[in-house]
């Protein structure tokens, strides 16, 4: 799977921009807020659907310019086809595939899949739970119709048993009907988690495996899926795939369990939406006592990961963009894993600096520079 062309009309700082593309290594090379981040950005709005950098659309179009656009033309082993995504100051955002258009954002995903490594993503170690679980929702939603559905199924429900809390708070519902909305929460609940821990465990090893290559055998992660109703017990030991049935269970009894608060307050408490991930360097919480040189590592290691989960589940690799992070790992680090990426995937890397990489080592690579949004040269 790779990108063979992208072309940008106002997105950003990029009045218009054309470029074609290395199936290999891309490197773009520039100062600080030139429009290197801006450019992977938008292969990655075009892949997902939203940016990983705002909430709001309209900050995606260039201040002169009422609508922007983004288009590529990918190759994957289905064959090629055109992607476009139009932003609009007054209109909502529209993607096509193929010239069709997509009736639902959700649809997007799957056609061309993306794995991010920016400098906000050593949160995903240190930061909130939320960041962790939006990790995984987009590492699986990439790779699996049914996890999307499941997922869509799930947020639907969950804002039905809202209303239906909220009525019942109010005294316009009866408690004994809020069973069927229990049971639906749990049916679509349970299939999340389950997939969930599932990859997780998978993760793990491939993470495991990543890291050791990437920091020389010097370290060992492990990493752990918390669910929600047994977060201190995960969290002091390691978990393997878990059943239907024990989530189920644990679903139900946390369910049960804080009934009255739930209906007192018109919301849902128990719920996926408060499962975590561990991450452990040498059996230590990497939050708390790794470093973050080591923090990095685990980051780096887990994209990796997510490179070979991908592949093994749909037969491909995603594209890869790296953000202006290879300059925080020493030599030795940022050697190993460009060799571990080599050849296998396509990679879009941004930085500051060229002397961060041996050239003479790299082999099927374009260099570009980028000053103020436009392509000045390429290498």
């Amino acid at each position: 799977m790779h990108v063979q062309a992208l072309e940008l009309s106002r997105f950003r700082n990029y009045w218009s921009l054309s470029i074609e593309l290395d199936p290999h290594l891309n490197i773009f090379v520039g100062d600080n807020a030139q429009g290197k981040t801006n450019l992977l950005e938008s292969v990655y709005f075009l892949a997902t659907g939203r940016s990983h950098r705002t909430n709001r659309d309209a900050d995606l179009i260039n201040w002169l310019g009422e609508e922007a656009k983004v288009t590529a033309q990918v190759t994957t082993r289905m064959g090629s086809f055109t992607m476009r995504a139009d932003l609009s100051r007054d209109r909502r955002k529209r993607f096509m595939i193929g010239g069709e258009e997509l009736r639902r954002q959700s649809d997007l995903l799957g056609f061309l899949n993306v794995v991010l490594f920016s400098p906000d993503d050593l949160q995903l170690v240190k930061g909130s739970p939320n960041m962790r679980r939006r990790f995984i929702d987009l590492l699986l939603a990439q790779t699996s119709k049914v996890y999307r559905y499941d997922l869509v199924n799930y947020n639907k429900v969950l804002q039905q048993r809202n209303s239906f809390l909220k009525s019942i708070a109010e005294g316009k519902a009866k408690k004994d009907d809020l069973l069927l909305w229990d049971e639906q929460l749990i049916r679509y609940g349970t299939q999340i988690m389950v997939r969930r821990a599932k990859a997780i465990e998978r993760i793990g090893e491939l993470a495991g495996i990543g890291h050791r290559e990437i920091s020389g055998g010097a370290e060992n992660l492990t990493v752990h899926y918390l669910p929600f109703y047994a977060a201190e017990e995960a969290s002091s030991q390691a978990r393997g795939a878990l059943s239907a049935d024990e989530v189920a269970e644990g679903f139900a009894q946390g369910l049960a369990a804080n009934r009255h608060q739930e209906m007192r307050r018109g919301v849902t408490l128990v719920r996926p939406r408060r499962d975590d991930i561990l991450f452990r360097v040498d059996g230590k919480d990497a939050r708390q006592f790794a470093s973050q040189g080591q923090q990095r590592t685990v980051v780096l290691a887990t994209k990796l990961a997510e490179l070979e989960f991908m592949y093994e589940e749909v037969g491909e690799y995603p594209v890869l963009l790296l953000d202006d992070v290879l300059s925080e790992l020493d030599f030795s680090r940022r050697s190993s894993f460009l060799e571990v990426i080599s050849g296998k995937v396509q990679t879009l890397l941004t930085t500051t600096d060229r002397g961060n990489f041996q050239q003479d080592k790299l082999c099927h690579f374009r260099e570009y520079g980028i000053v103020d949004g436009q392509l000045l040269r390429e290498g």
